[in-house]
């Protein structure tokens, strides 16, 4: 068990079958006793309740989240579920030029970010990894993949200005404007917005106080108050590292022991992909997409058992590399 860092998820209902199977990779793994805060929006508590355990600190939304911000996402998903996806997103367009309707800025995907920054902001072990639902942890995961002798540890990836376009490139132009930073159009961009994800508690609660301080309202006002969908959590803080540096310095690394099977639709297909990354000692964390390009929607459960047996059959039979 390693005190020295914690795990961080919100989660919904819609993503229980996939945290089911994060749940069981991490209790097959050197990550096993690790602490991990699972936050659950407050209507789906009852849903997740079987995973309390020792290391599983279950948390609602409601105990975490401001009573004005919790009311304003749960009219959001109720709005979100009456609309649909196409007209929900028009509806973030129209909220952009005029502000209105003010649910738009609360979705799920929205406060989630705020989820995430609230609980790793109030965590009392400074080193907080963010893993998404849709993320598997492999045999080969370790505590050190996220911690430094003396640096924070925080993950990047460069891609050159040309090759991005769409909402990653929105999220770092927003978060250059939130933190007053000349943004370059021509430069490289840091196109890192997945999971693992390092907070450090103590530089994060520095970069909350900050937004209070420059904006002169509660720092979940500042960000919600960013036009929907142009905002990113990662990119505001990674932005924050950079702008103010943290007198022990940073640690920058790549996404060294991240993998990704993006098309789910074929279980069988996954099983074979993923048993090829288990042979790799550099796959410690898996992302299987839960859906692509978030339009086509396919469930874990087909999927789930060939993985949790490939799982098994690797704590049974060690590889060498792992000796």
């Amino acid at each position: 068990m390693s005190e020295d860092l914690c795990l961080l998820t919100p989660t919904w209902s819609g993503d229980r079958a996939h945290f089911e199977l994060m749940r069981a990779s991490l209790e097959r793994s050197t990550l096993a006793a690790t602490p991990h805060h699972v936050v659950v929006q407050t209507e789906d508590l009852e849903l997740f309740r079987a995973f309390t355990g020792p290391a599983v600190r279950l948390v609602a939304t409601r105990d975490v989240l401001p009573g004005d911000v919790e009311s304003l996402r749960q009219r959001g998903r109720r709005w979100q579920r009456r609309l649909g996806r196409g007209a929900t997103r028009l509806m973030g367009s129209v909220a952009r030029y005029t502000g209105r309707p003010r649910w738009v800025a609360h979705t799920g995907w929205h406060v989630q970010q705020i989820t995430k920054l609230a609980v790793a902001a109030a965590s009392e072990i400074d080193t907080v990894v963010a893993l998404d639902s849709d993320v598997v942890v492999t045999r080969h995961a370790r505590p050190d993949d996220f911690l430094h002798p003396e640096r924070i540890v925080c993950l990047e990836h460069w891609t050159p200005a040309a090759e991005v376009i769409g909402k990653v490139a929105k999220w770092n132009r927003q978060a250059h404007a939130l933190f007053g930073q000349p943004f370059a159009a021509d430069a490289a961009v840091d196109t890192y917005f997945d999971t693992p994800f390092v907070f450090h508690a103590p530089t994060l609660r520095k970069m909350l106080s900050w937004l209070e301080r420059r904006y002169g309202r509660p720092w979940w006002e500042v960000l919600l108050a960013q036009p929907p969908r142009r905002w990113s959590e990662f990119g505001s803080y990674r932005m924050f590292l950079r702008a103010f540096p943290p007198s022990q310095g940073v640690d920058w690394q790549t996404n060294r022991y991240g993998r990704y099977i993006f098309d789910a639709s074929d279980p069988a297909m996954v099983r074979v992909r993923f048993e090829e990354l288990l042979r790799d000692p550099d796959s410690h964390y898996v992302t299987i997409h839960s859906q692509s390009s978030g339009r086509q929607l396919w469930g874990a459960a087909g999927y789930a058992p060939l993985i949790l047996s490939l799982l098994e059959d690797s704590r049974a039979s060690p590889a060498s590399s792992d000796s």
